[in-house]
This record gives C-alpha cells, structure tokens and sequence, in this order.
C-alpha cells in the first residue's frame, strides 16, 4: 500500500465492506421511481419498498414534496427457519405493500392516494441489509420509530392493548376498534413527538442532528393510566 502525499497510510478499501454495500443498496432504491400506492401493478419477487406521504394532513405538511419516507419495510421471498429455496414468482413484495394500503384505506383520515411507493426486489441476502441502511439515512423515520403501530401484527384472540400512536393519529383500522386508548401520550405530546420528529428527518446530518435524534429517542413518556 502506497502511502498518501502527507506520509499517512491511505484508509482500507474493502469492496464488499458493510457500510459500501449499504450505500450502493440506498443508492439504487432512491433512484428507482415513486409511483401511486393506490395505482400499483402486481409483480413478482421480494425486496424492499418505501412509502411517501403527499396527502393534506396538517400533521404530515413538513414531508409532503420532499424525498423522506415516512415508512419504509421488507419482505423476504423465503423462509430463513427451514433454509428453503424461495419461490421468486410469488409476489411477496406486492402482497406486504397491499396489505398496507388495506389498512391505510381503513382509516378515517388517510387515503391510499395520498401515498406513493418506491420499491425494489432484492434476493433476501440483501433485504435486511438495505432495510437498515434507509432506516439509518432516513432516520427517524416517522411510521418506524415515532409513530409504532403501523407496521405491527394485529393482536390475537381477546387482549385488550394499548392502542399505539399511529392508531390513536389515524383511527379506523378493524384491528385497533377494540383497543383501550394510548397509555402513554396525550392527543398534544403525540402531536409534539411527530412535528418533532419530521423536523429532525429533514435536517441535515450533523452531529447536532444526532444529539437530537438521542434526545428525541430518550423523552421521557408516562403513563397515564
């Protein structure tokens, strides 16, 4: 290795390094298109998608026409448990990013035009690779870490959960009807954690911005009831 001009051994390069790999997945999603959630055709393959907001909610007017996701998500074409060859016909993709835009369409204030999807297949090697590296670029990406609940199973049989933030923001969901009310947050610190939390999506990084985001991260929340 030849040394640099100041003396100073340059830095390793490794091609098949993490944070290289993670780039070049982040970089090739973003330049895949945006098109209509409400709009989308069926195809095959698993992968990675993110959706965007460009709806009229006051809540959600600092993301509408800008690049940052307010979800992002997966899904695997296999079954990593058995170690089974997956079936790369099978619209795995497709099916998790419609089963989105059910619950989004059960809502009383969203609609699934007011989203669009970015997506792109991926064999499942790469999925949870990439997943991590636009939650890292993005972050805080609202639906993932303010506001919990969108993405999550619905509850079995007869427990009666708190409802969380995104269901207690966006009420309709079949699933959230029997759920007692958040346990944790008022109507205006949830609104407080969003606004807070948008702004800090959109600032540029910095190690302000970190401190912001680990502050955000550690607010204390109490428990109403």
């Amino acid at each position: 290795m030849v040394p640099s001009s100041d003396g100073t051994m340059p830095s390793h390069f490794n091609p098949l390094g993490i944070d290289l790999l993670s780039r070049n997945l982040r970089e090739e999603m973003d330049r895949r298109p945006r098109v209509s959630l409400e709009k989308i055709k069926r195809f095959p393959g698993a992968g990675l998608y993110a959706l965007y907001y460009k709806g009229d909610l006051a809540i959600y007017q600092e993301l509408k026409g800008s690049d940052c996701p307010i979800y992002v998500g997966k899904a695997a074409a296999g079954n990593s448990s058995y170690g089974d060859s997956p079936n790369l016909a099978e619209p795995k993709l497709f099916d998790r990013i419609t089963d989105h835009r059910r619950s989004i369409n059960e809502t009383d204030n969203l609609n699934a035009s007011d989203f669009d999807v970015r997506y792109l297949t991926l064999d499942d090697i790469w999925i949870v690779l990439g997943e991590r590296a636009l939650l890292r670029t993005h972050r805080p990406v609202l639906w993932n870490t303010v506001m919990t609940g969108f993405g999550a199973n619905p509850p079995g049989g007869e427990r009666r959960n708190a409802r969380s933030v995104w269901d207690s923001i966006h009420p309709g969901r079949h699933r959230a009807t029997k759920l007692l009310c958040n346990r944790s947050y008022s109507r205006a610190e949830m609104s407080k954690l969003i606004s807070d939390g948008i702004e800090i999506s959109l600032t540029p990084t910095s190690p302000q911005r970190d401190q912001q985001l680990s502050e955000l991260r550690n607010r204390p929340a109490k428990l109403i009831w």
